[in-house]
């Protein structure tokens, strides 16, 4: 029998050693870890006696409330993330010297296997990891040469770029999202690929939901600034805020206690609402013959399968659900008009065969998914 991934790591967690001096991070930075990161100085909150400079440390996350170099005895909840070699001196760490960047600790025994992107071709700039089913999204979308593309929501970047790689810079592509944070990054990283921002990327902070001026009092062209006019883009990516469940690895904290679950579950329901406030933004924007896909990093029916029904049920019946390509995971729950594996579902919790390396790897991966449609 082939074991499953779950078993793999439990084997590995159990054969790893944990008797280094403990090094401990906050929750953020445990993720990143388990994601196949070496750990920043700025992430290590605290440190046992014994540890120094060139010292292997078995590393926990910190899954609740803590004083950062823990000057009260820290007894909460920690997660076992693997061994690793500190290459800072604690001083530096902790003491009166206080590192602000950096490599502090290298892992040599990460209890999830994961690929390091810290090579010197992502630290230039010259690649960009990313989820496969984000680069499948991108490449449904069916971005061309010459036309005029719209991405709604497009921090921290991701597909955006993606698209102006399959658009081979030429058009107009339009990045909008409302976090000038989250946009300085879209920028910052555009730079690193010598992507033009003034006459092919055009970013621009706004409020996705106000995008469509069906008035046209205050709209324009797709090469001036927002709101703009009805019907304007070959093509919309509407990779929608959403309650992000999909993404894997991740650690419960301390923030994730019983009654906050109960408060986030009452609330879950607003990313629906938000969606679909988005949605008709976004089909409004799109040309007759144009083509819109919607994703999300959820798994949650209401959010994914719930807004492809409304859709075709009640609110817009110039859309028609139409083939992706390419379609790794033709799955989800069949829409009312008959419609079959169209859209695609990518479930970690659907079991795979390990065994089967060519395929496994379109398994293996976050929650997403994506519905592609055609306006009339």
């Amino acid at each position: 029998m082939t074991p499953k991934p779950e078993d793999m790591d439990y084997v590995r967690f159990t054969s790893l050693p944990q008797t280094h001096p403990r090094l401990y991070v906050d929750s953020l930075c445990g993720v990143a870890v388990l994601r196949g990161s070496d750990i920043f100085a700025g992430g290590v909150i605290g440190i046992e006696p014994g540890a120094s400079k060139d010292c292997p440390v078995s590393v926990y996350a910190c899954l609740e409330k803590f004083n950062a170099g823990f000057t009260k005895a820290y007894t909460g909840a920690t997660r076992f993330l693997g061994n690793g070699l500190l290459v800072m001196e604690r001083k530096q760490l902790l003491g009166d010297i206080h590192a602000n960047s950096g490599v502090a600790v290298r892992m040599t025994q990460p209890l999830v296997v994961c690929p390091s992107f810290q090579s010197c071709l992502f630290q230039s700039g010259n690649l960009v990891a990313q989820n496969l089913p984000s680069l499948v999204c991108a490449r449904v979308l069916d971005a061309q040469p010459g036309q005029t593309v719209l991405d709604m929501c497009c921090a921290p970047g991701g597909k955006c770029l993606h698209l102006a790689d399959l658009m081979q810079l030429q058009g107009t592509l339009i990045a909008i999202d409302k976090s000038a944070k989250r946009l300085n990054t879209v920028a910052e990283q555009a730079v690193k690929l010598v992507i033009d921002t003034e006459n092919f990327l055009r970013i621009h902070c706004f409020d996705a939901c106000r995008l469509c001026d069906d008035n046209g009092t205050d709209a324009g062209e797709p090469d001036s600034k927002p709101p703009y006019r009805p019907k304007q883009f070959d093509r919309v990516l509407l990779d929608a805020p959403c309650s992000a469940l999909g993404q894997r690895p991740r650690l419960l904290t301390s923030s994730d206690s019983s009654s906050q679950l109960s408060k986030t579950a009452s609330q879950l329901s607003s990313y629906a609402q938000i969606q679909n406030r988005l949605f008709r933004e976004a089909i409004k924007l799109v040309k007759p013959g144009g083509f819109l896909v919607y994703s999300t990093c959820t798994t949650r029916p209401e959010e994914n399968e719930r807004q492809v029904s409304l859709a075709l049920q009640i609110n817009w019946p110039n859309l028609k659900l139409v083939e992706q390509t390419p379609n790794l995971r033709p799955f989800g729950i069949n829409q009312p008009d008959g419609s079959v594996g169209l859209v695609q579902k990518f479930d970690p919790e659907v079991p795979y065969d390990a065994s089967d390396v060519t395929n496994a790897c379109n398994y293996d991966t976050i929650g997403f998914f994506v519905a592609k449609f055609v306006v009339a």
